[in-house]
């Protein structure tokens, strides 16, 4: 099946009921697209587009800027009735051709998903980092982490950029809804919002999606610093209210031995990838 086949049109106030028939069964019933759909729909900044075959609302996506030249791929929806017909491949040939002719310079995504990996990667992306995450409950008694300054933020940015860890990550921040290169502006923005943590040499970026953990992007540092910096985030979830800390990191992360020191575990059964396609010859 060619994209041509394909009808893309922008989706609509009236295709919430179909596109909740879609999700239905997606992680396991949990799909995150229902709870987003009006601010998707209304979102001037984005491109939400519905695939139409033959009349019939058979998949979806969504193409977002989230930085010069840079564009976020996610969302990606097809049918399960439909699957195994090509109709996925077809839609991100056409949002990668309809990005190009834009502009851009590079299309992202995050994607757990082994089956959607290899079609990402079939259609040219490359895996910029592989991530696994660390959790660990919330404890009482302590001091939270302390928040740096915006300016002490652009030290910190070219601090991290030597740390064995930072290749690991592909010098992307994991963030769901923008995978940024952790270079000195996502670094200074971080820390006007109040989510950067430092410790001597450690420094962590937190999420700022609130769920009932802290969300922790990235993590670099080793040593004293960074366990005295993990076990702080975990006195920060019990200030929050929060069951503990969930933090993403590459599966060989050079300080593995730190966050097990303070009570950390490894998510071994978890895996997530950041994929970039770059858009221009």
């Amino acid at each position: 099946m060619e994209a041509e086949e394909l009808t893309l049109r922008p989706v609509r106030p009236a295709d919430r009921d179909r596109v909740s028939e879609i999700t239905a069964t997606t992680f396991g019933g949990d799909d995150y697209v229902p709870s987003r759909f009006d601010d998707w729909v209304a979102d001037p900044a984005s491109t939400f587009q519905a695939a139409e075959l033959d009349g019939v609302l058979v998949g979806f996506h969504r193409l977002r800027p989230i930085g010069r030249g840079l564009l976020l791929y996610e969302g990606m929806r097809v049918d399960p009735e439909r699957q195994g017909q090509g109709i996925g491949r077809s839609m991100l040939a056409a949002a990668i051709d309809e990005s190009r002719q834009q502009g851009f310079r590079e299309m992202r995504l995050i994607t757990a998903n082994p089956r959607a990996l290899r079609l990402f990667e079939m259609a040219g992306f490359q895996r910029r980092a592989e991530l696994t995450s660390w959790r660990a409950g919330r404890i009482e008694g302590g001091d939270p982490a302390r928040v740096p300054s915006a300016q002490e933020a652009i030290r910190l940015a070219a601090q991290v950029r030597g740390d064995p860890a930072f290749p690991l990550y592909g010098g992307v921040s994991n963030y769901w809804q923008a995978p940024v290169d952790l270079d000195d502006d996502h670094f200074r923005e971080l820390a006007e919002q109040g989510l950067l943590r430092v410790n001597g040499g450690a420094v962590a970026g937190l999420s700022p999606i609130r769920t009932d953990r802290v969300g922790v992007n990235f993590v670099f540092g080793s040593g004293a610093a960074l366990q005295d910096l993990l076990t702080a985030l975990r006195f920060e979830a019990d200030a929050d209210g929060m069951a503990g800390v969930w933090v993403a990191t590459p599966p060989e992360h050079p300080a593995a031995d730190d966050f097990r020191a303070v009570g950390y575990d490894l998510a071994i059964d978890s895996r997530f990838y950041i994929c970039a396609l770059e858009l221009r010859d």
